[in-house]
This record gives C-alpha cells, structure tokens and sequence, in this order.
C-alpha cells in the first residue's frame, strides 16, 4: 500500500471520529437530557385500582382494574352472556399512562377525596358506581362516584373514565 492510500485512510477515519462525536453531542446528547427530564417530571410512583358497584354487585359482574406504576394492568370483567369473570393483562398507552401521571396531582387527589353525604347515586337505584383506590407516592387517595368530593368536570375525573372505555372497547 502507498504512503498517500494509508493517509487517505487515516484521514477518512478521524474526520468521521470527529464528524460522530459532533453528532452525538449536538444531536443524541441533548435529546436524552430532555427525555430524562420529562421522565422526572412525570416520574412519580402512582398506582390506581378501580372498582365499579352497585347493580352489578348482584349477579357478581362488577369489573375491577389495577394499573401499576410501569403502565401495566390487570383488568377483571364478566364478557356479555358469560357467568364467569376473565382476567386480561397488559401495558397501557403511553398517552392515557401520561394523563394519568398529570392528572392525579397531590392537591385534586386531596380535594376529590373528602366525604360528602350524596344526596342520590347510581347504584342507590341499580345503577353503577365506580371507586378509586390511588396511591400517590405512599399516600392513599380513595375518589368515590358516590361519597366523595368527585367533580366530573375535571381532566383527572375525565382520564380516570375514560379508562373504562379504553378496557371495554379493547375487549372486542
């Protein structure tokens, strides 16, 4: 090999050693920093159980879930025509794990808590009622349809709901 094809081979090595290292600190670097912190942000430990009540409580069909802190859920239901419950797992969306994260702050998780003596409720006439176990970092929250100081109005009550649509049209 000539002199000048081994200094075009080395020049060629070291201007993509420094083109890689430029790429990686401009491009990937700063990427994973702001990855890193979102993840922070929204990095608290949360785990939500939900349970419905009510009417179903009879024929024992009531559904129940449990969402762990990675995403994953375990979600418990009777399908139409059958006398006995299923038990599906699986990994929620990013998005819906997201809203949730957001959502369920230590303030609305206290304000929608408090006891309240309901004046009428779902399942006080065979309807159904839904309650939420969630842990916010070590703390219990229980958020009751009927009994506590719900607003239906709310991102978190509107996230927390949309959960049951999101395990009954995920059953089809």
């Amino acid at each position: 090999m000539k002199k000048q094809d081994l200094l075009n081979i080395l020049f060629t090595f070291v201007v993509g050693l420094v083109v890689g290292v430029y790429m990686f600190f401009a491009g990937f670097a700063p990427t994973t920093a702001i990855i890193e912190d979102t993840v922070q942000e929204i990095g608290q430990t949360l785990i939500v159980t939900g349970e419905a009540y009510g009417g179903c409580d009879r024929v024992g069909t009531c559904p129940s879930f449990n969402i762990a802190d990675n995403g994953s859920y375990r979600y418990s239901y009777t399908p139409r025509g059958a006398t006995a419950q299923v038990l599906r797992e699986g990994s929620l969306p990013l998005a819906i794990q997201q809203d949730l994260k957001r959502y369920a702050t230590e303030n609305a998780l206290t304000k929608f808590s408090q006891s309240v003596d309901p004046i009428m409720c779902e399942s006080f006439v065979d309807g159904i009622d839904v309650r939420y176990i969630i842990e916010l970092e070590g703390d219990v929250y229980t958020l009751d349809s009927c009994g506590t100081n719900v607003d239906a109005d709310t991102k978190l009550w509107e996230t927390l709901a949309g959960l049951w649509y999101y395990f009954d049209g995920s059953n089809r």
